[in-house]
């Protein structure tokens, strides 16, 4: 099973419709949302995506009730779920997990940082980094092989710029 994964959208509706481009052209289950969408309108172009969609809230998500209103499968951080056996913890900021919520986990999901990383082992960390390529001008996400138990961060602009 294959999942995207992006964070840190900000409201960058061209970085969205490209992220959501490239998220339908693999054969993903989820694509999951760690936080900062910032407004209702983003998360709309967000919902564009052919799998199924979650995420959890960010610091800079004002709006919950409107971004509810949007998409029913967004969450408080940190939100945990079972995927193909493997335990998945998902939050905005990593600073908010204690020890014992790691504990018996496979994967952390974070962002915050708008800094693409991720640290092999048990747990896999992932940070997909901005999306919205507001900080360093660069527009990352990650995809996820659960079977491989690998992540790759994906360039959003060097694909931008290939196809346009």
């Amino acid at each position: 099973m294959k999942i995207g994964i992006l964070a840190d959208t900000h409201d960058n509706i061209h970085a969205i419709k490209t992220a959501v481009s490239f998220f339908n052209s693999q054969d993903l289950r989820y694509v999951i949302h760690a936080g900062d969408y910032v407004a209702p309108f983003s998360l709309k172009e967000l919902m564009g995506v052919s799998a199924k969609f979650l995420g959890v809230f960010g610091n800079n998500d004002g709006e919950r009730m409107g971004l509810q209103a949007v998409c029913k499968n967004l969450h408080e951080p940190p939100y945990d779920l079972i995927l193909d056996g493997k335990h998945i913890i998902v939050t905005h900021m990593l600073e908010s997990l204690s020890k014992r919520s790691t504990m018996n986990t496979d994967i952390i999901i974070h962002a915050h940082t708008h800094v693409p990383k991720i640290v092999p082992g048990t747990p896999l960390y992932i940070n997909p980094g901005e999306c919205g390529g507001w900080l360093n001008g660069k527009s990352t996400v990650a995809v996820l092989d659960l079977k491989a138990f690998q992540a790759d961060i994906i360039d959003l602009s060097v694909i931008s710029r290939d196809r346009g």
